[in-house]
């Protein structure tokens, strides 16, 4: 499955990977609030792009909860809010942190993530309480979509982390649960794998 002998980096997506989510809560939180149909289709089908402005860094989190209320005719807490935002975070299972631990001793580690201002503190508290290690320890480095303006799966997004971490990517393996993502990361060279219910990250049976 694996071309290991040709592999010297390791680039990791976050949530469906390490982290478990589950967008169906942050979804209900939003139906619980009363939000309207064009903002319960979040990540797919989106008529608004909302979401993809705060996850790309073009607004701020004070302007997102705005735009939010704008769009909505709802007035609610910055607390309510970001509880539902929130809610797809679940957990990140301890054997994970386990083998990334593993992994970083052979491989250069990075992750390429997209995600929110909000949701960051959360799941890296999340690293850090499981592991004992700050999540940015685990990797050389952290590519957040609000940070680098790029979101999978467009191009852009792997290239930022190409040209800045000065990789290559055929000796790159990929990983990620959108196979949209996979598929534009193999489009521009990397060794990808689509991780998912049956395919999970322990069951790789990477030589350690």
């Amino acid at each position: 499955m694996i071309k290991e002998q040709h592999i010297k980096n390791i680039l990791f997506d976050l949530g469906g990977v390490i982290l478990d989510i589950d967008v169906h809560s942050t979804l209900k939180g939003f139906y619980d609030l009363g939000f309207p149909a064009e903002l319960l289709q979040y990540p797919n089908s989106m008529t608004s792009d909302l979401f993809f402005r705060y996850e790309t860094g073009k607004i701020s989190t004070l302007e997102f909860r705005n735009e939010i209320r704008k769009i909505t005719g709802l007035e609610f807490s910055d607390e309510a809010l970001d509880e539902a935002w929130n809610a797809m975070i679940l957990r990140i299972p301890q054997e994970r942190t386990l083998l990334l631990e593993k992994l970083k001793g052979r491989y250069d580690l990075y992750m390429l993530s997209n995600t929110s201002p909000l949701h960051a503190p959360v799941f890296e508290q999340m690293y850090l309480e499981k592991s004992g290690l700050p999540m940015k320890d685990a990797f050389k480095k952290i590519y957040y979509s609000y940070e680098i303006g790029w979101h999978k799966p467009d191009h852009e997004a792997w290239e930022y982390v190409i040209n800045d971490a000065g990789i290559v990517p055929g000796e790159t393996l990929f990983l990620d649960d959108s196979i949209h993502n996979i598929k534009a990361s193999q489009e521009l060279g990397f060794q990808a794998i689509h991780i998912h219910e049956k395919t999970r990250l322990t069951d790789l049976g990477f030589d350690l």
